[in-house]
């Protein structure tokens, strides 16, 4: 049975989620209701005048707030004590018990959790408090980062209804998110899972991070086999570049300026010499190639294999963590002979806390 609570306050870490205020009106139109990048695949349009947001705020959002089932919050960030975002009910079905979430917030925000912290904790509050049965929301699959805030707050792939939506975009696919009363509380234990793709794309992430750690500490002139350090530094990221998307096109993908036939392999002979600046922009380049690549997909896609590939997405991920990580391994052992110290290896839990140690040495007493 639900039990409707209408808009009440409610707290996360780093937000406050609360009722709109008429005095919200410039904020609001500041941090995001002029900005086209924030309502490119949403259904209105940017704001062209303040008292168009006034005018949005008392006749379709104040108006409504005595309203036990309307629900639409704005996303303070406690660290600056102003609304950066809303989120919302834009569909509710009392008989399926049933909301349908939506949400957007500044570009000035986007890619630091805000959006997704904000909606785990309407999971509880729905789930816990209010009673429904099944949260779910959609997005443009052009949008893939609005997935991802699906994704971490523990929502799964449901499927794509090919154009059944529509937005600033014209007439679009709508892919669909949810997550159901039993996974909240039974597999989940009030903890929303995340989804294989979320977990995947962390992965990626602190993987790369290591190897960062790896390239920070090491010589990279020393001679390992013969061929000096650097190379199989560039080996490992000219490896992650070519072979953890599609291997069977790498052939067909132009390569960085600077590559010359065979310097990605230590054991051949080359002259050219790569400057850190030069192996550094390039760890980030494909760095980001990789985690774009991975927030585009869904967890269905994982099991799928890449066309002319004879491995599945997952297949192909997975080897790339196994080459990855024995490259770090040896890049990590040379600089334990030449230093005595070790290098530290982040784990994800320390890693997706954000509370990283200092440092790049391991300095823990052994």
């Amino acid at each position: 049975m639900i039990e409707h609570k209408g808009t009440v306050t409610l707290e996360t870490e780093r937000l406050i989620l609360q009722r709109f205020v008429i005095e919200d009106a410039e904020t609001m139109y500041a941090n995001w209701c002029t900005d086209p990048d924030v309502t490119k695949y949403l259904m209105w349009q940017p704001h062209s005048s303040i008292e168009v947001t006034r005018q949005t705020l008392t006749d379709i959002w104040l108006s409504k707030y005595d309203e036990p089932d309307f629900y639409q919050w704005a996303i303070v960030l406690k660290d600056i004590h102003e609304p950066i975002g809303s989120i919302g009910v834009m569909q509710h079905d009392d008989k399926t018990r049933m909301v349908h979430m939506g949400y957007c917030i500044g570009k000035a925000w986007w890619h630091k959790g805000y959006t997704s912290e904000a909606l785990i904790r309407l999971l509880q509050f729905f789930f816990e408090e209010v009673g429904v049965n099944r949260i779910e929301s959609r997005h443009d699959p052009r949008n893939p980062n609005s997935g991802k805030v699906m994704q971490k707050a523990g929502l799964r792939y449901e499927g794509t209804l090919r154009q059944s939506d529509w937005n600033n975009q014209g007439v679009c696919d709508a892919a669909y998110y949810t997550i159901l009363a039993d996974d909240y509380f039974g597999g989940l234990r009030k903890t929303p899972v995340m989804s294989n793709i979320a977990a995947l794309t962390i992965s990626v992430d602190l993987m790369f991070h290591n190897l960062k750690i790896a390239m920070d500490t090491v010589d990279w002139n020393t001679k390992i086999c013969g061929a000096p350090a650097w190379r199989y530094i560039y080996h490992t990221i000219h490896s992650a570049d070519k072979w953890f998307i599609n291997p069977s096109k790498r052939n067909d993908e132009s390569e960085p300026f600077f590559h010359t036939p065979g310097l990605d392999w230590p054991d051949t002979p080359s002259h050219v010499v790569l400057s850190h600046e030069t192996l550094y922009a390039y760890y980030e380049q494909v760095h980001q190639k990789i985690i774009t690549y991975c927030e585009s997909l869904n967890d269905l896609q994982l099991n799928e294999q890449p066309t002319g590939c004879s491995s599945t997405r997952l297949g192909l991920a997975l080897s790339q963590f196994r080459h990855m990580y024995a490259h770090i391994g040896i890049l990590n052992g040379v600089t334990i002979v030449n230093t005595n110290q070790y290098p530290l290896v982040v784990n994800e839990s320390t890693f997706r806390s954000g509370k990283l140690p200092n440092g790049l040495y391991d300095v823990e007493e052994r």
